[in-house]
Order: C-alpha cells, then sequence, then structure tokens
C-alpha cells in the first residue's frame, strides 16, 4: 500500500504536531520536548495562512501519519552561513521525520518529491536544511535528494548544512 502524501489540512494539525513532536522526541532526546516549537505553537500561521510555506504529511491507511516535511523561509539566523541568501531567496526544510517502523522505504523521497513540486511553485532560487552527522544515514540521503554540502559544525550537535538550486 502505498502512503498518501500531500499537504497537512485544518483537521489534521494536532495529529501532525503529535507525529512529528513524537519522532523529534526519540531523533534528539537531548532536547526539551516539553515546550513546542514556535512553528508548532502558531502552527495555522506558520503553514496554513501563508503562501510561501507548506507542511506535507505522509498518511497509510490506519497507520495515520508516518511522515512529514514542512519548508519556511530561511531567515538568515545561522552564523556559519550569514550572507549565503540573498533575502528572501531560501526556503528552509523543516520536521522532516518518518516513523520508524516506515523508515527505508521510500516514505522520506516521496515527501521531499511532493514538497518539491509546492516549492517550484514558489519565488524561492534554493532549498537549505540542516541535518546531524549523528543521524544514521541522514547526510547520505539528503545527497540523493541532490543537496550539496556546504560546510559542518564540529561540536556537539555535529550540524551538516546543504543545499540545493531549484530554479535556473
Amino acid at each position: 500500500m502505498k502512503p498518501e502524501v500531500r499537504p497537512v489540512q485544518s483537521h489534521e494539525i494536532q495529529e501532525a504536531i503529535h507525529f512529528a513532536m513524537g519522532v523529534r522526541s526519540e531523533v534528539f532526546p537531548m532536547m526539551d520536548h516539553s515546550v513546542l516549537p514556535k512553528d508548532f505553537e502558531q502552527f495555522s500561521e506558520h503553514y496554513m495562512n501563508r503562501k510561501d510555506t507548506v507542511f506535507v504529511i505522509a498518511r497509510l491507511g490506519e497507520a495515520g501519519i508516518i511522515g512529514s516535511i514542512g519548508i519556511i523561509p530561511y531567515d538568515g539566523r545561522i552564523q556559519v552561513i550569514d550572507g549565503r541568501y540573498p533575502e528572501h531567496a531560501a526556503a528552509e526544510i523543516v520536521k522532516c521525520y518518518v516513523d520508524p517502523a516506515y523508515r527505508r522505504y521510500g516514505i522520506g523521497s516521496l515527501l521531499v518529491r511532493e514538497l518539491e513540486q509546492f516549492v517550484n511553485q514558489m519565488p524561492y532560487t534554493t532549498l537549505y536544511l540542516h541535518t546531524h552527522r549523528f543521524l544514521p544515514g541522514a547526510v547520505d540521503f539528503w545527497e540523493r535528494q541532490g543537496f550539496t554540502f556546504i560546510t559542518e559544525e564540529q561540536n556537539e550537535w555535529q550540524i551538516v548544512h546543504m543545499d540545493k538550486p531549484i530554479k535556473f
């Protein structure tokens, strides 16, 4: 059975937040999960009521939501890549999570492809993301999606910055 991959609908917001926070707590146990990230606190304002963002889910029958991915405008906050993107040119991929029981089945690739369909209709020229070296297979996954390495931070977070042009 192939999952349905599409933007989240209003009635699914709480389920999507619950899913993403659950996987986030597994992947990043060192973070405080008692407080929602700002984009989840104000989900509708961040993902539903704007033309420059989208939050995509993968839903599989009775299993419910098994994957998520979103984009938001990159805000220039990361010092090691300061000045790399003109204002409003880059979209940042966020909350890319797949249920552990469904990993290695291509769900992540389906999510990225669907997300890119929406991004191609937006004014962005670049997709930016950061991942972490300690996440098994993460850097390789993003390279297979066409992303290239920018730089890596040598700290406890092992942050790898990557991007991909989306319009030429």
